[in-house]
């Protein structure tokens, strides 16, 4: 591993994604990264970088794209091969020609993304990532692994089980222990992440307001669970005024630990 990545936007049987493959790594563990509620933001398409720094593929699926259409103009470039799916340069988000969400990091973002959180269902959200990991597959990833951020880590543990995947890390995931949100259903999430084969590992903030204290506890119950004193909602995401920098380090050398244990598991 030399730490040399290559990015891109592909197009997965309609549905915009962000890669980051590392450069010279053999059966890289795949990851799902799942972003907040701001869509594949410049963030989620950094951490993915970070990953694909490791040595992992890393895959940022636009989970939104049923539901938010940005009109493109025509291509900016000459289509591209992208880990051998034809892309087209869209001059305006970069991707592929049709659209991509991606909401700035602030009270308007968040309005609109949680109207969008609103319209996602499990079941297409379960195909989405299926197909995104199916993607890492064919670019020669081994196992499949996610780390999922607010919304994101509420997908990662709703299909982490269904995927079959061979650990996961979920930070800060709100809606877990109930059913108000409609991806939470019929049965809460928690439930679901409760019965998934592999590791799964949640990292929440004490201070969070969104995730209080019974549904810490509750998460804690069933599930593998660090919480870090004096860190709120948000607290890895460095764009956001919830940065917790003591926090954050320690969740990221946890996500390491978690992909490097598939990594070993993958050549043992």
């Amino acid at each position: 591993m030399n730490g040399q990545i290559t990015t891109g936007w592909v197009d997965i049987a309609g549905m915009a994604a962000y890669t980051a493959l590392p450069v010279g790594v053999r059966r890289p563990v795949g990851v799902l990264v799942a972003g907040e509620i701001f869509g594949v933001s410049g963030y989620a398409r950094r951490m993915a970088d970070r990953l694909a720094g490791l040595g992992h593929a890393a895959v940022v699926p636009d989970f939104n794209h049923r539901h938010e259409l940005r009109p493109s103009p025509a291509p900016s470039a000459a289509p591209r091969v992208e880990a051998g799916v034809p892309v087209a340069a869209d001059a305006v988000t970069g991707g592929p020609p049709g659209r991509v969400v991606e909401l700035p990091a602030d009270a308007a973002g968040r309005e609109r993304g949680l109207e969008l959180a609103w319209l996602l269902r499990r079941e297409q959200v379960l195909d989405d990532a299926r197909a995104a990991v199916g993607h890492l597959r064919r670019v020669g990833a081994g196992p499949a692994a996610a780390v999922g951020f607010s919304l994101g880590g509420h997908v990662v543990c709703s299909v982490a089980g269904e995927l079959g995947l061979a650990a996961a890390v979920a930070l800060y995931p709100g809606w877990l222990t109930g059913t108000d949100l409609p991806l939470s259903r019929p049965e809460p999430t928690l439930e679901r992440a409760a019965r998934a084969p592999g590791r799964l590992v949640v990292l929440l903030g004490a201070d969070d307001p969104i995730i209080d204290g019974a549904q810490q506890r509750a998460i804690a119950q069933r599930l593998e669970t660090v919480v870090y004193p004096g860190a709120s909602h948000g607290f890895a995401a460095d764009e956001r005024d919830t940065f917790h920098p003591a926090s954050a380090e320690d969740a990221w050398r946890r996500i390491q630990d978690v992909l490097e244990e598939v990594r070993r598991s993958r050549t043992g």
